[in-house]
């Protein structure tokens, strides 16, 4: 009864505000501020009323009741790791699961400990799940306050919420498999350290080691480990140039230094040698990462990462660890916390550029501790300032470098430079690098410049346009864009004609009505039909499953009757001669989509197309005689650190064998919103050009596929959006969504689906430039957020990427902040990019000495380094607009 009683008072209260009652809409900034909070809590009280299980819409379900009451004591070992995300579209943790209306941390913990697993979850207040490892794109690091569903069992207990788990991990390995340190400095210190319990449950020691020095020179000092069981006793001894390091004890240090910290010790770890330079360094195991990271001293992101590429960066720098993560980061540093946690089985992702080798893992990090070096002996400082700078700076086209280890000098200074490079159609080595001091750093990729981000620096670079090659096809191809009804409640007729007169100069053919359950909908989506009647420009509707209610076959019925409503209609939208229908999700309808739906309909005379969006496991497809196709909703974005790719295209069209395949093509995805509102806060990867992209392998499979749809026109709380800022917004999204208008992608729309449709590129009769960025660094701390930083974040890249589409042989240049560089390009469509830097951007196109096209932001968009509010959303100009 309590969401009914507070939705009672919500509309008490709201007769105080309104003069004219009008119907619960989605809270947006078109509601009266007095009542813009209470709208939104209201409509999460009523969604959480009607709204069926949170995973459903993603083809997850609850896990079952704990079948037998098992014994509650708690294993020694477990540590809480945090709150973290859940995975999308599978479960983080897939060991064992159980739902419990008892469910407590400890009740979760121990069921995990009696099945022999290492992790422990709680989730949606009732739910737990048990793994040794993260599958899918979860297990980002999120506020506490994220995870705040009070446990069934204990509601003084948090236990998760929707979407997000709190983490538990063993800590049986809470150290690494080494002895503990000795090591002696080479400066004034005074150290005392203590070796404090190791990791083993039944392993427990209590050693007291002293080392005097005699002098500031190098003096040898000796810790002993001896265990009160059997399991490991060492002796270790080392001299070391600078303050001790922290390895396999937990050493407590107190040093006082003149020098930079860097140090070496001996234990029982085992050794790496560096085929590089021969240089050797204890690996010291897998590392359980997080936001605060282990390392943070410098990072540098190669596609052909490697083990020894990775330790020699470090070492060349001056830095005596070394840690890989995600296959192909590389992270820095020259301290290592005693309370670092390992699990050797999180480091399971190959190498980017050897899969022989492992490279880390989902924020878990390959640990390396320099020992020598054939270039560097322990006793010599490994750190070396220098009021000058030496670069070594390529400039390379036409050839790929894939395997070239991205160092060719390092050297600290007081000055620091950032590498740009800027990829054309050609394919080479991805670098991005940050590093926590001045460093100068030279990276060899296909085209660069070394630019100072204090002055403006120009260089010229030549690029290729991209290929026009389109297979042919016979079939009629048509382009759709997703709508969101939802945002519509003060459309008019002549705001939808407005948005359809849009979409059809950009090659659009029609909109895909994403209908849901609020009772003025159905109204919007009238005059939708009604706007749409005499252009030519079709429609058709995706019933949104996640909200429409379908447990019953009486829910079936309104269904059937919603679509009977618009089967005639002259704008609806036909393929086959049948009326075209969707949903987005669908999958857990308790009624049976042929018998209560299909065959309903079929029975009134009309004869439907249904490509829904179901998210479900592919090999149903085939089975599922109800459906005549399926939109590949997620195949939009690429799911992780990678730009995107075919294989999921590749995996449904296999399975839905010779029914329809729709794939998706978006912009862009990003959205922000905490735990008192919609409580989603991830961004997919748009980088390298996604919508570009996306368009060209699409087109590459007309042969195979007669529809795509366009994620999206309006969905402005997943900054998905490509249509005009227009409508009620969902409140909270205008932090991100106001200002970041996308409309300059018309052109680049027509471009592609004009390609798509008709099967040859369009001929470019006006030049333009179309630019796009993000107006902070992805790994930029904001100010003054509640929220947090979004999972996903480190999956991108911060560049200003453009588009050129040139009548004729030019030059280009972008500007952002103080960074300029020029193209020279052929006539086409050619894709640039270049670092972002603080200020404004701004491009342009010239020939013949005169500028025939330009776009300048101005103060409509800043790029700053100390943002106030995360935005991961783009903002985009265009010449054109």
């Amino acid at each position: 009864m309590a969401p009914i009683i507070e939705a009672a008072v919500v509309l008490l209260a709201l007769t105080g505000n309104i003069v004219e009652a009008k119907p619960l809409r989605t809270p947006g900034r078109h509601a009266p501020p007095g009542v813009a909070n209470v709208l939104a809590s209201s409509k999460r009280s009523l969604h959480s009323l009607l709204a069926r299980y949170y995973g459903t819409a993603h083809g997850l379900s609850k896990p079952p009741s704990l079948p037998t009451k098992r014994d509650t004591s708690l294993p020694n070992g477990w540590s809480t790791f945090g709150c973290v995300a859940e995975s999308y579209d599978e479960r983080l943790l897939q060991g064992f699961a159980f739902s419990s209306s008892s469910l407590t941390p400890f009740l979760c913990v121990t069921e995990c400990t009696k099945l022999g697993y290492t992790m422990a979850g709680t989730e949606y207040g009732d739910e737990c799940y048990c793994g040794d490892n993260f599958v899918g794109n979860g297990g980002g690091m999120a506020p506490s306050s994220f995870c705040s569903m009070p446990c069934e069992g204990d509601t003084s207990e948090m236990c998760g919420n929707s979407w997000y788990l709190n983490l538990y991990t063993y800590n049986s390995s809470a150290l690494p498999l080494c002895s503990g340190p000795t090591s002696t400095v080479s400066a004034p210190v005074e150290e005392t350290s203590s070796l404090l319990s190791t990791y083993y449950s039944t392993f427990e020691s209590s050693v007291t080691a002293t080392s005097s020095l005699a002098s500031a020179s190098s003096t040898d000092a000796t810790i002993s480990a001896n265990s009160s069981s059997s399991v490991m006793s060492a002796s270790a001894t080392a001299t070391v140039s600078s303050s001790a390091i922290e390895t396999a004890g937990s050493v407590t240090n107190s040093v006082s230094s003149d020098t930079a910290p860097a140090a070496t010790s001996i234990s029982t770890c085992p050794i790496h040698e560096d085929s590089d330079d021969s240089s050797e360094w204890y690996a010291l195991g897998c590392g359980l990462d997080s936001e605060d990271r282990i390392l943070s001293s410098y990072f540098i992101s190669l596609d052909n990462m490697t083990v020894d590429s990775c330790l020699t960066i470090c070492e060349t720098r001056g830095y005596v660890y070394a840690g890989l993560q995600y296959s192909d980061e590389c992270y820095c540093g020259n301290s290592l916390s005693s309370s670092t946690s390992y699990d050797s089985t999180r480091c399971d992702m190959d190498c980017a550029g050897d899969s022989e080798d492992t490279c880390g893992g989902t924020w878990a990090i390959e640990l390396f501790s320099l020992i020598s070096s054939s270039s560097s002996s322990c006793t010599d400082s490994l750190s070396t300032e220098s009021a000058t700078t030496t670069l070594v700076t390529s400039t390379t086209s036409g050839f790929n470098t894939a395997n070239t280890t991205a160092i060719a000098s390092s050297t600290d200074s007081a000055s620091s430079v950032i590498v740009t490079s800027s990829e054309r159609a050609t394919e080479a080595t991805s670098v991005t690098e940050s590093t926590a001091g001045s460093e100068t750093v030279s990276v060899p990729v296909t085209s660069a410049s070394v630019i100072s981000p204090t002055s403006t620096t120009s260089t010229e670079s030549t690029a290729s346009a991209a290929s026009t090659s389109v297979p042919s096809s016979s079939s009629t191809h048509q382009v759709w864009a997703h709508y969101m009804v939802g945002n519509t409640y003060p459309y008019t007729v002549s705001n939808w004609a407005s948005d359809i007169s849009a979409a059809l100069a950009a090659g659009i053919d029609g909109f895909a009505l994403n209908m849901g359950s609020d009772d003025w909908q159905p109204a919007r989506v009238a005059d939708a039909y009604s706007a749409a009647a005499s252009t030519g420009f079709k429609l058709f509707l995706s019933l949104d499953m996640t909200v429409l209610s379908c447990s019953s076959s009486s829910d079936a019925a309104k269904l059937v009757s919603i679509v009977e409503g618009y089967a005639t209609a002259t704008a609806q939208a036909t393929y086959e001669g049948k009326v075209l229908v969707s949903t987005f999700a669908g999958s857990d309808c308790a009624f049976s989509w042929q018998t209560d739906f299909v065959d309903v309909l079929s029975s009134a005379g009309i004869n439907i197309f249904f490509v829904p969006s179901i998210f479900s496991d592919v090999s149903t497809f085939s089975s599922n005689t109800w459906m005549d196709g399926e939109l590949n909703w997620n195949s939009g974005w690429p799911m992780g650190a990678e730009d995107i790719t075919t294989t999921s295209d590749d995996a449904y069209m296999a399975a839905l064998g010779s029914k329809e395949y729709m794939p998706a093509v978006s912009p862009f995805f990003y959205t922000h919103f905490g735990p008192n509102s919609w409580n989603k806060n991830w961004l997919y990867r748009s980088d390298d050009w996604l919508y570009c992209t996306r368009w060209e392998q699409i087109i590459a499979m007309r042969d195979s596929v007669q529809m795509t749809e366009i994620l999206t026109w309006n969905d402005f709380g997943e900054s998905s959006y490509i249509g005009p800022i227009e409508g009620a917004l969902p409140a909270g999204s205008e932090a991100f969504v106001d200002g970041f208008t996308h409309t300059g992608l018309y052109s680049l729309t027509y471009y592609y689906a004009t390609a798509f449709k008709t099967g040859a590129y369009p001929t470019i009769t006006e030049d333009e430039i179309i630019v796009w960025a993000r107006p902070h660094p992805h790994d930029a701390t904001a100010s003054s957020d509640s929220i947090g930083r979004p999972t996903g974040w480190s999956y991108t890249e911060d560049y200003l990427y453009a588009v050129a589409l040139t009548t004729d042989a030019a030059t280009v240049t972008l500007t952002s902040g103080s960074t300029t560089e020029t193209f020279t390009v052929s006539a086409g469509l050619t894709k640039l990019r270049v670092s972002l830097s603080e200020g404004s951007i701004s491009g342009s196109i010239s020939r013949s000495g005169s500028t025939v096209a330009s776009y300048d932001a101005g103060s409509a968009f800043t790029y700053t380094t100390s943002p106030t509010t995360y935005n991961f959303n783009y903002f985009v100009g265009s010449s054109s607009s």
